[in-house]
């Protein structure tokens, strides 16, 4: 169900450094994605973790995941995992 209100977007220290560190080219594509999920923390391509609702869990692009909270009009990135292609044991294809 969207939600019409834009939800103020925070940062935990260790998930802000991980977004600091970004190249600009995924930084810019993270900061997209983050602004479509405050118009939408409950997108159904986000899922629950825990018990509850608030906790959740989205693909934001194709390389970073991220775990968010979410509460009374705060959505609170906790955890981002950035996956690079160039640590890949064995490339598909």
């Amino acid at each position: 169900m969207p939600h019409h209100e834009i939800y103020e977007v925070l940062y935990t220290e260790p998930a802000a450094r991980d977004r600091d560190r970004l190249d600009p080219v995924r930084r810019a594509s993270f900061d997209k994605a983050v602004e479509l999920l405050a118009r939408d923390p409950y997108t159904e391509l986000s899922r629950p973790i825990g018990l509850g609702e608030h906790d959740r869990e989205i693909r934001l692009t194709s390389q970073i995941v991220a775990e968010y909270m979410v509460s009374r009009g705060r959505l609170l990135l906790v955890v981002l995992r950035i996956f690079d292609d160039a640590d890949v044991l064995l490339p598909e294809g």
